[in-house]
């Protein structure tokens, strides 16, 4: 297509009958300073005769002539020389008639009476038609080069493909129909699942992923043909970079390799002299070479070639990168000593035997951790011999793959399995070991009572009694430091400043350090609210400062720091069991004797203790891992021997607001008594229901007691009696305390209903009934159950 040219005379075919007319139109144009001619007509013939001469730039036409009319000229126009502008000039033209005539593809209209607007109009026009030119030209000429593209790639047996980012193909070359038995045009639109196939597609998800993050990849697929012919396919991934640096797509070319996996084996089959078996030979090994040095650089894996004394020949691009090293620094090092192994003890002298055994022709395996330059990271190691084409040994091959992330994943799922067995040992003990102490306490706490009311401060049995409730609460809190570490205790969590946490328990932290440990608490402005329970986070506190009081012997110092922070995904990516976020962050750190790697690693296990036997349970850091994880939060630890340890406990910052100051707690009883209240008592214990029913019994409260569900069932049934609170025991034989609860409720919905348990799990389940139902925790003293008692029925009672 030839572009018209700009500086020519503007040839214009004027369509008018009427000589007047058209010597104004003319006068027009030249009173613009147009360089024009004009050829003028007014019959049919004598326009189509005109229009077939095809050198005119724009047609000029009146609108109604003798034997002929503009609208049929227009037709004509756009049938034999579209590219030509066609311009109405009437003194008739309606603007109806304007509308149609540009709707029919006219490019202006103007009327005789106002012919100044012509030239602006005819310049317009055709200046139009110079875009319309070029835009057809262009558009040609990308059909052109599609055209030369799809020539070049159709004539090459690779398999070439262009594709979007959600793998649907937008080219591909005919190689395609061989492969998959459909056309090219048939798969433009498709999604490559669609063609090749779910696992496949599959197969190669994982490297067309890295080419949509912007990375060349090569991989390998064994590809079927059409007729079902698998073929081993080479597929370089090359991703298309749009202007504004995103990846728009990628393409593929896919070359068959399936000659190539066969080429030795055809050089064994060949019948050829062994001149020419020689010569071909060469010429396949040293190709098979260069592609299998291609292959050796572009693995992933740690690969390594060695001669038969343990020297390093060769080692690719993934096991120099680990160790930041060149092939020049390490090439003819001793592999054993090298880099790779000199920084972790044992594992040099694992490899030289392994490398022995691979010059002896023994293959071998071993998982080693290794601290790399690139950090500490997990491998297995295999060695295997190099055999030649006459079986001699000629070098020893190593190749490492990574299973870092694998001992992770193990090591959690061992330290979840450690957790849950503890959980479900503590779990089943706890209903019955509770019970046992509810009723030491109680009876304990009743007998105290009876010794307080006759002001016998002095009396002989204050102090045992004193004893002794002090060691059941110490009993129920080791029961608490065991579900603590399986994440089964109970948590009471509310909003918490830490800062005022610390700080409040700066006098109780002094009195527990002693003189000869300095207690420093450094607190961090404008702390972010966490949601915990206090009382277990002021037990890890402690707990954290008596072991750090322990490592500290001759004194030192002891700093609480507060502050915040954000876990990235770095961060994460480390910790996989930590999501990212915002933290509060609480920081324990002594000058103490520090630990050791064996030490740390142990560190958080329930019962390990470094104390001397009798000095300790080794249940207190386990405690404040439990509690820490319980709660949604994280424990870094950092210890070195000699320089001290620090723990840091990480808090998810919570949107709740910081609760304002607790009432001081009570000791007295007037406030608990009964307000003329029947309560129906449902335990299957007879020792703990006999203690419940006389301490309720005691504070005024009218008790009926059942040992089990049914028996609390006809109870509820009888017409003289009007029950105001069920408190039941969740673990009954029969029908447990959800199942009497939800049978009572039918009954009576308006019932008030308190539950106790000694089973932890019982307390994470309160949700059975649509609506939570309070829990009393087994062992509870007589002051627990006045209080939990009076607050049910308080807190339910009409208004």
């Amino acid at each position: 297509m030839t572009e018209p040219r700009r500086d020519a005379p503007i040839r214009i075919l004027m369509l008018e009958d009427s000589a007047l007319d058209a010597e104004l139109i003319t006068a027009q144009l030249s009173r613009a300073r147009l360089n024009f001619t004009v050829q003028r007509v007014w019959t049919r013939a004598a326009f189509l005769a005109e229009l077939d001469d095809q050198r005119y730039d724009i047609i000029l036409a009146d609108h109604v002539l003798p034997g002929f009319d503009g609208d049929s000229a227009l037709q004509l126009t756009q049938e034999l020389m579209p590219r030509i502008p066609f311009i109405f000039v009437s003194g008739t033209l309606t603007e109806e008639l304007a509308v149609q005539a540009l709707t029919r593809g006219a490019r202006d209209y103007v009327v005789k009476q106002r012919l100044q607007r012509l030239p602006d109009a005819i310049i317009r026009a055709i200046e139009e038609g110079h875009a319309r030119f070029k835009l057809l030209s262009a558009e040609h000429e990308l059909k052109q080069s599609r055209d030369r593209l799809q020539l070049i790639t159709d004539s090459m047996p690779a398999l070439i493909a262009h594709l979007d980012p959600d793998h649907r193909y937008q080219f591909a070359n005919t190689a395609y129909e061989a492969w998959h038995g459909r056309p090219p045009a048939e798969l433009i639109g498709l999604q490559v699942k669609e063609v090749v196939g779910s696992a496949l597609f599959d197969a190669a998800l994982p490297h067309l992923q890295q080419v949509l993050e912007g990375q060349r990849v090569r991989f390998e697929l064994e590809v079927p043909r059409a007729d079902g012919t698998p073929r081993h396919v080479l597929l370089d991934g090359v991703p298309e970079i749009s202007a504004d640096g995103h990846v728009a797509g990628y393409y593929t070319l896919g070359r068959d390799i399936s000659d190539l996996k066969q080429a030795e084996l055809l050089l064994r089959d060949a019948n050829e002299s062994l001149e020419q078996q020689v010569q071909q030979r060469t010429a396949d090994l040293q190709q098979s070479e260069s592609r299998l040095q291609a292959l050796f650089e572009s693995s992933f894996q740690l690969q390594n070639l060695l001669d038969t004394d343990g020297r390093v020949v060769d080692a690719n691009r993934a096991s120099l990168a680990a160790i930041l090293s060149s092939k020049d620094a390490v090439s003819g090092e001793l592999f054993c000593d090298s880099a790779w192994f000199a920084a972790s003890p044992g594992a040099g002298d694992v490899v030289c035997a392994a490398v022995v055994a691979a010059a002896s022709g023994n293959e071998s395996r071993h998982e080693l951790d290794l601290q790399l330059p690139t950090g500490r990271r997990s491998f297995d190691f295999s060695f295997r011999p190099l055999l030649d084409h006459q079986g001699r040994i000629t070098a020893v091959v190593s190749e490492a793959v990574e299973t870092t992330a694998r001992r992770q994943a193990e090591e959690a799922l061992r330290q979840s399995q450690k957790i849950e067995a503890v959980g479900q040992l503590t779990g089943g003990i706890a209903h019955d070991f509770n019970n046992i102490l509810t009723v030491i306490a109680g009876n304990v706490e009743h007998a105290k009572l009876l010794v307080d009311r006759q002001s016998e401060a002095s009396s002989p049995v204050a102090r045992p009694l004193d004893n002794a409730l002090k060691g059941v609460m110490r009993a129920a809190s080791l029961t608490q430091r065991l579900l603590a570490f399986a994440r089964r205790q109970p948590l009471m969590n509310q909003a918490v400043n830490l800062n005022e946490q610390v700080l409040g328990m700066q006098d109780m932290l002094q009195r527990a350090l002693g003189e000869l440990v300095r207690l420093q608490i450094d607190a961090a402005p404008d702390m972010w609210c966490v949601e915990v329970d206090p009382s277990q986070l002021e037990a890890s506190i402690l707990n954290l400062a008596v072991n750090a009081r322990d490592a500290m012997p001759d004194g030192g110092t002891l700093v609480l720091e507060t502050g915040t922070g954000v876990l990235d995904d770095d961060f994460v990516e480390q910790n996989p069991d930590v999501p990212p976020g915002q933290y509060a962050v609480l920081r324990v750190r002594d000058s103490g004797h520090g630990m050791g790697p064996d030490t740390m690693a142990r560190v958080f296990e329930p019962f390990f203790t470094t104390k001397e036997v009798g000095r300790g349970t080794g249940l207190g850091l386990s405690m404040v891992y439990g509690f820490v994880k319980q709660s949604g939060g994280h424990v870094q630890l950092e210890s070195v021997p000699g320089e001290g340890t620090v723990i840091t406990l990480l808090f998810p910052r919570s949107s709740l607001p910081l609760p304002g100051p607790r009432p001081a707690e009570d000791s007295g009883y007037a406030e608990y008594e009964s307000q003329d209240e029947t309560i129906l008592v449902a335990e299957d214990n007879d020792d703990v229901r006999a203690y419940t029913v006389d301490a309720l019994r005691q504070l005024g409260y009218r008790v009926l007691e059942a040992h089990d569900g049914p028996s609390a069932i006809r109870l509820l049934e009888r017409p003289d009696v009007e029950i105001d609170l069920l408190f039941s025991d969740i673990v009954m034989p029969g029908m447990t305390g959800w199942e009497l609860a939800r049978e009572s409720r039918e009954r009576k919905p308006e019932l008030r209903i308190l539950f106790t348990s000694g089973y932890p799990r019982d307390h994470q389940a309160n949700n059975q009934l649509g609506r939570p139902i309070a829990i009393l925790p087994k062992p509870f003293t007589r002051i627990d159950l006045a209080r939990a008692v009076r607050g049910t029925l308080d807190e339910h009672a009409p208004r």
